[in-house]
């Protein structure tokens, strides 16, 4: 069955919440407006942010496609609906970053209202679904996004959607049909999603009439196969393979020879990427000759060795405590290496905002942690799932290519970890956790704080 419960605890809060609603819901309200006051300001003065990295790829790919340039896709290691995106609101707006800014925004704050109501459900309180909704919007790693250039806010929207879609309404075709274009476009936006969308449909039908559960199947994934059809045809075309887009090999073979626990310190990829290209003419050349490459260096190093070396960088990469916000400020890699971002903000200004990035990013993976592992809802089915989403993305990223930009899309269930400690502190921390359970999680958050600082 679908999620049944609905806002509103059973048990009796260790407050009196009516008394204290109004004050929780102005309190998060000027979080909100402050972190993105903030953020607007640091995007726009004393002087525009400029871009970086992948951005000028995503942005100039857009100016051609809106101009009508066949050759608007830059390559298949970039899967094509963010351009798109892009190209959509220049067409509407024009190539003002402030519209693009506004565009994304937008598909943040609906993003907010779909996890409100999804945390709200799952732990029925309220005040989770405050949590998840604060998160969303006043999480600077995440809501910086919607300042960049990047696909994370687009894929966000799309994930948070296909969730609450898949918790609330699948009994419902035309819903069904909805959640399956919305995965079409996941898809389309970051293909690294592909391999966990069985989990996702099993989770959705559980517990429903297997007629029923069948039927929403085969319409859900009929309507993603039709919203990325045209998508794969064109990559047969290209490579003849029927790939949305294809960077698992050439995140594979970056991902193994990282160098060091910080995101671009010792940057790899921009060289790694020239000599891809200039190992063969199309993609599929290139894909073998990288594989051959894989097999010779397992080879060479051996497995033991390889395994020692993801295990002593991935996890520190991927927990770090900075993020993408923070490396485009004064002292940031993209910053001191790059010459990118922020380049006017003022260093006092950036120590500032830096620490506070910093101390939000340790105790919200902490917090989501907890939650997750002794708050009062972590039995229940979509629990379970988001859990299962972190463990395969933990299980991806061992051996992927790995920054900070890659944790945002564990957000979704990181929030609902949140909202799950939040209602259970509602509740007065009931039910308590076995000892065995709370030292396990004082040790997973204790690991999560040194992988963050180490």
């Amino acid at each position: 069955m679908t999620v049944s419960i609905s806002p509103g605890s059973s048990s009796t809060p260790p407050f009196d919440q009516r008394r204290w609603w109004p004050w929780i819901v102005a309190g998060a309200a000027a979080w909100v407006a402050l972190v993105q006051a903030a953020l607007w300001w640091f995007a726009r003065y004393p002087a525009r942010r400029t871009l970086w990295g992948d951005e000028r790829i995503y942005l100039s790919s857009a100016i051609r496609l809106a101009t009508g340039d066949p050759t608007w896709w830059p390559e298949s290691l970039w899967p094509p609906l963010y351009p798109q995106f892009l190209a959509g609101v220049m067409w509407i707006g024009g190539r003002s970053m402030a519209t693009i800014i506004i565009a994304q925004g937008t598909l943040l704050a609906i993003a907010a209202i779909l996890l409100f109501d999804l945390t709200s459900r799952l732990t029925e309180s309220r005040a989770a679904g405050v949590a998840a909704a604060v998160l969303t919007l006043g999480y600077p790693p995440l809501a910086s996004f919607s300042y960049y250039l990047w696909p994370e806010i687009l894929h966000f929207f799309l994930f948070a959607a296909l969730l609450w879609i898949l918790a609330t309404r699948v009994q419902r075709p035309v819903w069904c049909a909805i959640a399956g274009l919305v995965l079409g476009l996941a898809l389309l936006s970051k293909s690294l999603l592909l391999p966990f969308v069985p989990v996702l449909l099993v989770a959705g039908v559980w517990g429903i009439p297997p007629k029923r559960a069948v039927s929403a199947i085969v319409l859900l994934t009929g309507m993603a196969t039709a919203t990325v059809a045209l998508v794969l045809i064109g990559s047969v075309e290209r490579t003849a393979r029927p790939l949305i887009s294809n960077s698992a090999t050439f995140n594979l073979w970056v991902g193994l020879n990282d160098v060091g626990r910080e995101n671009f310190r010792h940057d790899v990829v921009w060289s790694e990427f020239q000599r891809w290209r200039a190992s063969a003419d199309d993609h599929a050349e290139r894909d073998r000759f990288l594989r051959s490459r894989i097999r010779g260096l397992v080879r060479e190093r051996g497995l033991p060795a390889v395994l020692r070396g993801q295990l002593c960088k991935q996890y520190f990469r991927l927990f770090d405590a900075g993020c993408y916000f923070t490396d485009q400020l004064p002292g940031g890699a993209a910053f001191e290496r790059a010459g990118a971002g922020y380049l006017e903000v003022g260093h006092r200004v950036a120590l500032v905002a830096t620490a506070v990035t910093v101390v939000m990013i340790v105790l919200m993976w902490g917090a989501a942690t907890t939650g997750l592992m002794v708050g009062g809802c972590r039995g229940k089915k979509w629990v379970r799932m988001l859990v299962l989403f972190l463990a395969y993305n933990l299980a991806l990223f061992f051996w992927l290519h790995v920054t900070t930009r890659y944790r945002i899309q564990m957000l979704p269930a990181a929030f609902v970890g949140v909202g799950c400690l939040v209602a259970w502190l509602e509740a007065g921390c009931c039910p308590r956790p076995s000892k065995l359970r709370a030292a396990a999680t004082v040790g997973v958050v204790g690991l999560l704080t040194w992988l963050a600082l180490g």
